[in-house]
């Protein structure tokens, strides 16, 4: 810990400090973003202290283990720097905010059932860090929110606990996080952070903090609300475009045109960026980012109706892929109700144990209230309860009897499926809905299946 701020220090003080690694970091919320990051600014030699409300987060983390054992890389890094002393984890927040010179928060941003983005728990963090930050500390909010969130809510949060001036007193920026779960540790590494600091002294020194300690290259924003932006903007980029296959999915599939050949026939040419169909889309950011976004728009008097129509899209294909199943079982003379449905895939992307806003929960429950018997296999989740249901431990052990397939996630596992062999399992004559597009249509029909895929063209076993 530096004796002076670091924020009321020259830009070359500061650096010096980097090179030395003489910073104390304080990560609050260590969760999926917030281990990997106390972990990645630990192994590169700074001091790291994290801060979580849940002992037994904080014990897992001081026996130098991670929960996240889908995060490759992560286990060894906080191993490594547990041994090395550089990183300890606490629930006493009183010893470790007023030790730190940069404070990182990394709690959850959700939004409510009524669609509002809930910042409560941000908002409860920062009330936290304004009374215990030393004057001089840096304050990065590393949580996705809304542009205008961090100068509009979050800095008079900070000034009125601490009695203190952001921008003069105390440093504040934002640096959005940018990972892939599954892939987040090699993400930090490689790439581009993106920082906006309240004036251009703090925007300096937290992108060199990164680039200098994390050794990775830092785009530097002109204000914490276009950080925020620019992280909202490539996450909706994806979640429109996401819809607007849906969109053709939807055509196409009443016009008896396979969607996969049209969007790789157009991928052909160097200017289409290729999205794909599916069940819907999960995880923490797409399904919410939306809503920082909009609700910022009502604020401003201009809504994205694009932005807000492409979310009702992609939260209207659970619905859909339950249409499917219902088509593919009567095509065999079976109806959902009293059918035995094997859910190949509950997580929201594949090899990650991770349910958050996951499509398939919608897609359970719906077939549930309709009368089917569930059997659900995942490989992340063998053995565990999701959903209220028991998760099979074998691929065996869901499909056998089952009178339909629904394969929810794409998992490697799914991808190598012997078609022939699964439909001998079932209670033939069976359906298989592929709401991943990872099956061949022509393969499931030539096995024997009723098969519906989402924006594929149904098929005749002779074709």
């Amino acid at each position: 810990m530096s004796k002076e701020g670091v924020f009321q220090q020259t830009t070359e003080q500061v650096k010096s400090l980097y090179k030395n690694r003489s910073v104390t970091i304080c990560a609050v919320g260590l969760g999926r973003i917030g281990l990997p990051t106390a972990a990645m600014f630990a192994s590169s030699g700074a001091q790291v202290i994290g801060v979580d409300i849940n002992p037994e987060v904080v014990v897992t983390i001081n026996e130098g283990r991670s929960r996240f054992l889908d995060e490759p890389g992560l286990d060894k890094m906080i191993e490594e720097s547990v041994k090395s002393g550089k990183l300890r984890a606490t629930t006493d927040v009183e010893s470790a905010i007023p030790a730190a010179d940069f404070v990182i928060i990394c709690v959850p941003t959700p939004v409510d059932p009524a669609k509002t983005p809930d910042y409560s728990a941000v908002t409860g963090a920062c009330r936290t860090v304004g009374k215990l930050i030393k004057p001089g500390c840096v304050v990065i909010i590393e949580s996705t929110v809304g542009p205008g969130t961090v100068e509009n809510l979050i800095a008079p949060i900070l000034e009125e606990e601490s009695g203190m001036k952001a921008g003069s007193d105390f440093g504040l920026a934002s640096c959005p996080e940018r990972s892939d779960p599954g892939n987040i540790i090699g993400n930090m590494k490689t790439v581009p952070r993106v920082v906006g600091g309240i004036n251009p002294h703090c925007s300096q020194i937290v992108a060199d903090l990164y680039e200098s300690l994390l050794n990775v290259k830092v785009f530097r924003a002109s204000d914490p609300k276009t950080a925020n932006a620019i992280k909202l903007t490539e996450n909706l980029f994806r979640d429109v475009n996401i819809a607007l296959a849906n969109e053709f999915a939807l055509l196409y599939e009443k016009l008896g045109i396979d969607t996969v050949e049209v969007i790789t026939g157009c991928a052909s040419k160097y200017n289409f960026m290729p999205h794909y169909p599916g069940a819907g889309v999960g995880g923490p950011c797409l399904p919410s980012n939306s809503y920082y976004l909009i609700s910022e728009g009502v604020k401003a008097g201009n809504i994205p109706y694009l932005v807000r129509m492409a979310r009702e899209i992609n939260d209207r294909m659970p619905e859909h892929v339950i249409e499917l199943t219902s088509e593919a079982l009567n095509e065999v003379g079976k109806t959902i109700r009293g059918s035995k449905i094997a859910i190949l895939g509950v997580a929201y992307k594949p090899e990650i144990k991770d349910l958050q806003l996951t499509p398939m929960e919608r897609v359970c429950s719906g077939l549930t209230k309709l009368g089917a018997m569930l059997n659900i296999y995942d490989p992340m989740f063998a053995g565990d309860t999701v959903f209220g249901l028991g998760v099979r431990r074998s691929l065996t052990q869901a499909i056998n009897g089952a009178d339909c397939i629904v394969i929810g996630t794409a998992h490697a596992e799914f991808k190598r499926l012997d078609l022939k062999l699964l439909e001998q399992l079932t209670d033939s004559p069976a359906a298989l809905v592929d709401a991943r597009n990872i099956v061949n249509p022509h393969e499931a029909t030539k096995a024997g299946f009723a098969f519906r895929g989402v924006g594929r063209r149904n098929l005749n076993p002779e074709q």
